[in-house]
């Protein structure tokens, strides 16, 4: 398997510091904050990473690549994303990169406690996502179920969530991934769309979702970056 850290996009939630910076690169405790996730996809196993970013800051990912401390064996790419047109669009520049391996896909402004390595080694087909639960579901993608349980979509920020527990990534797909972006059409806003691949692994009966506990931010608010930073210097990363 083969491991995928998004690096890109614009980060306008953290605007006006953006402006002149990509967001993953912000000190989270010792680190940049996208060296985090690189960091538990090693922890998980992944040997080989690609780093996915572009304009109109993505050579200072490039650039920082190279201080991250790794052992001999890990093998990292750098893959530009021209423009951000959604998370599969990533995943599809790195189709060379990953060639006939499945893939594991992290966003870098996420900061985990734990790591991935047993679903990892347990992965064989389909796709796994990740659930955690959160105080505010309805800023996520909720899952639905029928009156049997069986799973039938995930439901982006839904107005009434049915459960807190929401999800939160990273992804888990099989080689067949490729093929199946290259069925999605753009949304509204011009992207491809996570929920929208998740939802064609759903219709195929091969979505597996994994209940986690153990930490997790999402640092793309100045208040989680906060909160980050805090941990990060807690637990010493």
């Amino acid at each position: 398997m083969k491991g995928i850290v998004l690096a890109g996009g614009l980060g306008t939630r953290l605007d006006p510091i953006t402006r002149v910076v990509n967001k993953h690169i912000l000190p989270v405790g010792s680190k940049p904050m996208f060296f985090h996730p690189f960091q538990t996809l090693v922890a998980s196993g992944i040997r080989e990473i690609a780093v996915v970013s572009g304009p109109p800051y993505g050579a200072q990912v490039k650039e920082l690549i190279k201080y991250l401390s790794l052992p001999q064996q890990i093998r990292v790419a750098f893959v530009k994303q021209t423009s951000p047109k959604g998370m599969p669009d990533a995943i599809l520049k790195c189709k060379k990169f990953v060639g006939d391996d499945s893939v594991i896909v992290i966003a870098g402004d996420n900061i985990f406690g734990g790591n991935f390595k047993k679903e990892v080694g347990a992965f064989k087909k389909g796709a796994v996502s990740f659930l955690r639960k959160v105080n505010d579901p309805s800023r996520h993608g909720v899952p639905s179920y029928d009156g049997a349980g069986k799973l039938q979509g995930i439901i982006e920020k839904p107005k009434n969530p049915a459960t807190n527990w929401v999800v939160c990534g990273p992804h888990i797909f099989d080689k067949m991934v490729f093929n199946h972006i290259n069925k999605l059409k753009p949304s509204a806003r011009g992207e491809l769309e996570i929920a929208e691949l998740n939802g064609l692994y759903i219709k195929l009966g091969l979505l597996k979702l994994v209940k986690k506990t153990d930490y997790w931010l999402d640092l793309g608010t100045f208040d989680s970056l906060v909160k980050g930073n805090q941990y990060a210097g807690r637990n010493k990363k």
